[in-house]
């Protein structure tokens, strides 16, 4: 049976956190160890620390936790513990303790690099981007050849707005650690926001490259290891798809049988449930599970993506006629480039990020980054001069969606009610129209609120805990547009008014599932 997940999942944006060494190999076969209270009380400290790191080892998260929270109250004082136990509860979202526990070990032991490059994430997750940098300049002081820091640090100053020191800093993470992924496509956002959006598009492919090769997807990373009904449902019917359409037919076949195979031998919580893959699965998968196995060209376009027929006078007008900023857009790209923007996203094996909705994230740094898809938030900026001022790019994603959202006390849903970290956002959908069987629902509700200017991010964004928004949507004055799904329509709007996936029914079938396409402009300081 598959080991269900306890814990939360918490997006670090990019920021990647370094766990002490535990005398032990995380490989190592696990043993039942069952001390008594009694026993607890006679150990010496020394014996708790190797108790704590021995579960810690070996992924025991609740009995090393025990372990280091007995360790504390004994009044220990040995800056591992606390390390550790810090990298344990920002796992599991708790921030603020996480922060306190870093400090810590940090008075503990101050030329502690790890210590202080762990806690500038954590206060760059907390919104302290200034306290954030002056932390992990310093772990980069202590120890200047720590790669994880220097990048760290690049997520930091492109962050904070200082492109060119984060760039530099993200040179130098990739000069330490050339295979590492995630430093080429962090060097890819920041090129993309300073305007080299070819060049960045080079960075990209470096890090979708690297993510092909099996000797550089860390197999302790989540992202390889998670998985939910729904998305190995979608997964199956994406190599039938790729079957129907003539690519590697027997590979795709094999895959396809393989995964169904799989899915009986999961007892799986719920559709939507995440849940960690076992040994004897994950060896099955390893070779095609969340890897782009198939990537569809999607290249720049010689003539304008974006449809040249558009009244720009009008559109723009109607944006600013919107008290926050608001409009929409029929047929927004031209027919060429919706259909090969469309094929790019059935067909790449990109869709890699699981929502606790059921419904699936695909990233620049993950393979959706192509030619075309740059291209089309370039002439956006450019046809719309008054409405994107010059904001520069700030990110783009895409989400597909599971059609059996439609049934009765289904888990699986849309993105819930949150506000975006930029200056403007564009939304569009792909998926033919005849797919939706509710013409008038399956888009965008986008509330007339905006989120409070001195909330941080992980209020405003924040997917679990909605309960402050609630409150503050309370002031919606009324004007509240619902604006309904419809192939190749765009909604610009304000990124700082909060919006929500409206309800969808679309008809079953991989090809009628719903796809949306996000751009982000500017900053939100900008707006």
């Amino acid at each position: 049976m598959e080991k269900h997940r306890q814990t939360k999942k918490v997006n670090t944006s990019g920021t990647k956190v370094t766990t002490f060494p535990v005398p032990f190999a995380l490989g190592e076969k696990k043993e039942n160890i069952t001390i008594s209270t009694n026993t607890l009380s006679k150990l010496s400290k020394e014996q708790i620390i190797n108790q704590a790191f021995k579960f810690h080892s070996q992924g025991n998260i609740p009995q090393a936790t025990k372990y280091y929270q007995l360790f504390i109250n004994q009044g220990g004082r040995d800056h591992r513990v606390f390390y550790n136990y810090g990298v344990i509860l920002k796992n599991l979202g708790k921030l603020e303790d996480a922060e306190l526990l870093y400090r810590k070990a940090i008075e503990i032991k101050s030329d502690f690099a790890e210590a202080h490059s762990n806690l500038g994430g954590i206060l760059k997750d907390l919104g302290k981007l200034q306290d954030a940098e002056l932390s992990t300049r310093k772990a980069i002081e202590i120890k200047p050849d720590f790669a994880d820091t220097y990048s760290n640090l690049g997520v930091i100053l492109k962050d904070l707005g200082k492109l060119e020191e984060a760039e530099l800093s993200t040179r130098r993470a990739i000069e330490l650690k050339p295979d590492l992924a995630n430093n080429h496509s962090n060097l890819g956002l920041i090129l993309l926001e300073k305007g080299s959006h070819e060049l960045s598009l080079k960075y990209f492919s470096n890090s979708a490259e690297l993510l092909r090769g099996e000797n550089n997807q860390d197999p302790n990373t989540s992202i390889f290891k998670d998985i939910s009904k729904a998305k190995i449902e979608h997964d199956i019917e994406q190599f039938e798809y790729l079957v129907s359409q003539d690519y590697e037919t027997q590979k795709f076949t094999k895959l396809a049988i393989l995964y169904k195979k799989i899915a009986t031998e999961i007892n799986w919580p719920s559709e939507t449930q995440l849940i960690t893959l076992n040994n004897k699965h994950q060896s099955l998968l390893k070779d095609s599970y969340n890897r782009l196995i198939n990537v569809i060209e999607a290249p720049r376009l010689q003539k304008e993506a974006v449809n040249n027929s558009l009244n720009i006078e009008e559109i723009t007008k109607n944006y600013f006629d919107h008290e926050f900023g608001l409009t929409y857009i029929d047929n927004f790209l031209n027919p060429t480039a919706l259909k090969s923007l469309r094929k790019f996203l059935l067909g790449s094996t990109i869709w890699f990020d699981v929502k606790s909705g059921g419904y699936l994230g695909a990233y620049l740094k993950e393979g959706l980054a192509s030619p075309l898809i740059i291209q089309i938030a370039e002439e956006l900026r450019k046809k719309f001069p008054k409405i994107f001022k010059n904001h520069p790019i700030k990110g783009i994603w895409a989400y597909k969606y599971d059609s059996r959202a439609k049934n009765e006390n289904s888990l699986l849903r849309g993105i819930k009610v949150h506000a975006d970290q930029a200056a403007i956002n564009v939304n569009f959908w792909i998926t033919p129209k005849e797919a939706n069987l509710n013409p008038k629902s399956g888009g965008l509700i986008v509330y007339d609120v905006e989120a409070p200017h001195d909330w941080d991010f992980k209020i405003y964004n924040n997917p679990n805990d909605k309960t402050k928004i609630r409150e503050e949507l309370k002031k919606s004055k009324g004007n509240t547009q619902v604006i309904p799904h419809n192939q190749n329509r765009a909604v610009i709007f304000n990124s700082n008014l909060f919006h929500e996936t409206d309800s969808y029914e679309f008809k079953d079938g991989y090809e009628n599932r719903r796809i949306n396409v996000t751009l982000l402009f500017g900053r939100r300081e900008d707006s």
